[in-house]
């Protein structure tokens, strides 16, 4: 073992098992996967490229497309000779979404909607024609982030 995966496993140990702030687990995942030694057959199966192996973990990134759920990555890594969790049960990706309402056009008095209008799972809500904001259906896709033309939804790690 090297002195990183070292000092890893032992903060980890320390926060009680949790990843990095700035980790945000795919779909399907759920952050419970060591993925050590693992050539990641799930980040080569998302046709989208929102996967990637860092730190000996696949990370969630957002790059131009949100995530459809397709189960590619989850299925890729069960080939692979791992077991998925159930797929109903962790198809939520474990992030942070949230509108910067100085950047964001409706609530700059801009009629705009596109946020509301991609989301599949009703999760954005209007308080009149203006001020969206993200409900509790959230499930992580980042879809709303795709259409956003000014880049005021930002997603963290929870």
């Amino acid at each position: 073992m090297t002195a990183d995966a070292s000092r890893r496993k032992i903060f980890s140990k320390i926060l009680g098992g949790k990843p990095a702030q700035n980790f945000i687990a795919p779909p399907y995942f759920c952050g419970e996967f060591d993925c050590a030694g693992c050539d990641a057959p799930c980040v080569s199966a998302c046709e989208k490229e929102l996967l990637s192996f860092e730190n000996e973990r696949v990370n969630f990134k957002f790059k131009s497309f949100g995530c459809d759920f397709c189960e590619k990555c989850a299925l890729a890594c069960e080939d692979a000779g791992r077991e998925v969790l159930n797929l109903k049960f962790s198809s939520k990706i474990q992030a942070k979404f949230s509108i910067d309402v100085n950047a964001c056009l409706a609530w700059n008095g801009t009629i705009c909607c596109s946020c509301q209008d991609i989301c599949k799972f009703r999760a954005i809500d209007f308080f009149g024609v203006f001020r969206p904001s993200i409900n509790q259906k959230c499930v992580g896709c980042a879809q709303c982030m795709e259409v956003c033309f000014v880049n005021s939804i930002k997603m963290e790690a929870l």
